[in-house]
């Protein structure tokens, strides 16, 4: 088989707009017939093949990073055994300037594996809401699970499946006033653990991938056939904060001299009485401690943790002593730096857990 280049496989992760709203597998329009002089095809592509996967993948990516996108994956196996980047899954993504608004359904890769969820990011801050209801399904963290922005923004299993296979023009088509390419791929593949593949790419002459999708067949006593459409749109706006934001507090941290600080920006009140649980980590050791609040922690609030110092048991435990003051400054200094330690910071009320972690300033 004449086999392309890697760079088709990634085309397939994205799609765009909302899932509750684009039918599955919706019907591709039909290419229109074309003079050779009327084309001019995208990078990597010309009137007969997709010939350099990399150089298209490279441009597709080039536009995004440019660019406010939505992306949407839908992966529809005819059951729920087999590998488990093929199980049931619908994925919506709207990505802008550091922000990136998540709406998934099912159980993917992505986000720990979290499941039905929704998230909202912006830089070194996330929440989330998991679906359905469980005892506290509202999440805030700070400087915790960075890789899901990698994540989401990921295209692997889309470049896998681009470049494994030959994908062949079969002209162009109009969406939206906007010119497509059209190429297809058929029964033979070298994707793994795959035994056949079916598969349309459409981009435009930028090389901006709009969509791929198709069916493929596993290989293996636990064989899936599986639906995947993957779909990118460019839109003009930012992802803005979801409506529940409100119910879980967003908070940063800094931990520098042995004092953490933790400012309130917005969402829930943290209640007076609540336990701040604080953990100091090393490359050796860890030291757990917990303090009170004697007031609450309102939006705009700053609550200063000071660490006293560090404690042993007669099991070699370690446990950390504090004390904290909201809005004011320290009762008492740190009488240590603590600056080749990190600390982790989590609150948990009702209906919602805070995590949270910074590394010492200081640190060489």
């Amino acid at each position: 088989m004449r086999r392309l280049p890697a760079l088709l496989f990634a085309f397939l992760v994205v799609t765009s707009g909302c899932a509750e709203y684009i039918p599955w597998m919706q019907q591709s329009p039909e290419p229109e017939t074309n003079t050779q002089a009327d084309v001019n095809p995208p990078p990597g592509a010309n009137t007969q093949w997709i010939f350099d996967a990399e150089r298209l993948l490279s441009t597709h990516d080039s536009i995004l990073a440019k660019t406010n996108y939505r992306k949407q994956v839908r992966i529809r196996p005819n059951h729920s055994l087999g590998p488990r980047e093929w199980t049931n899954l619908t994925l919506d993504a709207h990505v802008g300037k550091e922000r990136i608004r998540i709406d998934q359904r099912g159980r993917g890769p992505s986000f720990g594996e979290q499941g039905s969820y929704t998230a909202y990011l912006s830089e070194n801050r996330s929440i989330w809401h998991v679906l359905p209801r469980e005892e506290r399904p509202y999440h805030s963290e700070w400087n915790l699970h960075l890789a899901v922005r990698k994540d989401i923004q990921s295209n692997d299993q889309m470049n896998r499946i681009l470049s494994s296979s030959d994908f062949m023009w079969n002209g162009t088509t109009v969406r939206n006033g906007t010119k497509l390419y059209r190429y297809e791929s058929s029964s033979d593949t070298e994707l793994p653990d795959t035994k056949s593949l079916s598969a349309t790419v459409f981009v435009d002459e930028r090389g901006f991938i709009h969509e791929v999708s198709g069916t493929l067949q596993t290989t293996g006593s636990r064989s899936v056939t599986a639906n995947f459409s993957y779909e990118f749109s460019e839109v003009a706006s930012l992802p803005t904060e979801p409506e529940w934001a409100e119910k879980v507090p967003q908070m940063s941290m800094n931990f520098e001299s042995g004092s953490i600080t933790i400012e309130h920006e917005g969402g829930a009140v943290v209640p007076a009485g609540t336990t701040i649980q604080f953990t100091l980590m090393n490359n050796s050791d860890t030291a757990p401690g917990t303090v009170q609040l004697s007031k609450p922690l309102e939006p705009g609030d700053t609550a200063q943790i000071t660490v006293q110092g560090i404690q042993e048991d007669e099991h070699e435990r370690l446990t950390a002593d504090g004390t904290v003051a909201v809005n004011q400054p320290p009762v008492n200094e740190s009488l240590n730096p603590y600056s080749d330690w990190g600390v982790h910071v989590g609150i948990i009320t009702d209906n919602w857990r805070f995590q949270g972690y910074s590394r010492s300033s200081e640190r060489d």
